[in-house]
């Protein structure tokens, strides 16, 4: 009997390490599934190759050059669609709102928002293989003669002619102007008028007075005179205009600062007594 007890105990204990030994399994974890990537390698070639993603990481592109490299940066207006090909030879199709453009090197360089990547990029002209104004239906051959013309009627090229041929004029007016501490808006649409009359372009506006003045120093007493004493050269009819912008920007308000008498002052005499060296 005692050998029977020993057989059955050794028999239970069997079990029990066979049960102990066996892998536990989780029947509520699954295995985990093979986890499958799409990726898109190619473009659509229905039109000639051109896409709107191509395959490489998103907002990716292989541009060639910054804009900081353009020499004599332009300011140009306009929605093209264009056909182009970067330097990796991947072809797009995309809108871009062009800002400005410029040489750089052999090559022109636009810079815009492009609509496909929500961003600004950068463009050569001579990768677009093709464009569209998609404000006019316009088909664009030449994109840097397109974007020269664009300038050249825009009153961009006036205010840029403004302030090569009438900087002193500007800078005179800026200083009665500022005589009193403040140009007020009053002044500034004297102002506005004046460049209206000189360069004969209506367009000209308040934002465009701002836009010659925001990076313009206000002249010293100094400076003042000497602009003064160039302006006293030219004809009659340039002094005038000066002199009479000055005078109507004084007399916008009911107060006459002791300064802005002094300038008016200054001009008067400066400008008569110059008029006989002028022909």
């Amino acid at each position: 009997m005692t050998v029977l007890y020993y057989l059955l105990g050794a028999f239970a204990l069997w079990v029990a390490y066979k049960v102990l030994a066996k892998p536990r399994q989780n029947p509520q974890s699954p295995q985990p599934a093979s986890r499958e990537i799409s990726v898109k390698i190619a473009v659509s070639d229905d039109d000639g190759g051109y896409g709107h993603q191509p395959h490489r990481s998103i907002d990716k592109d292989e541009w060639e050059g910054s804009f900081w490299e353009v020499t004599q940066p332009l300011p140009a207006k306009a929605k093209l669609r264009l056909k182009y090909t970067d330097g990796a030879g991947i072809k797009t199709e995309r809108t871009v709102d062009v800002r400005q453009f410029g040489a750089m090197g052999q090559s022109t360089l636009l810079i815009g928002h492009c609509h496909m990547r929500d961003a600004t990029r950068t463009f050569r002209t001579d990768r677009i293989d093709s464009c569209i104004d998609e404000e006019t239906g316009e088909v664009v051959g030449d994109v840097r003669a397109y974007l020269q013309r664009k300038y050249d009627e825009s009153p961009d090229k006036t205010k840029d002619l403004l302030l090569d041929g009438e900087y002193d004029t500007l800078r005179v007016l800026l200083y009665v102007g500022k005589a009193d501490g403040q140009l007020r808006a009053a002044e500034k649409a004297v102002i506005r008028d004046t460049c209206i009359a000189i360069t004969n372009d209506s367009r000209l506006t308040d934002s465009t007075i701002e836009d010659l003045f925001v990076n313009m120093d206000v002249p010293t007493i100094q400076a003042f005179k000497l602009a003064v004493g160039r302006l006293a050269k030219r004809d009659h009819s340039a002094r005038t205009v000066v002199l009479s912008a000055a005078e109507k920007m004084v007399a916008t308000q009911k107060t006459v600062h002791q300064a802005e008498q002094e300038a008016l002052d200054y001009m008067k005499k400066r400008f008569t007594s110059d008029a006989s060296n002028v022909a």
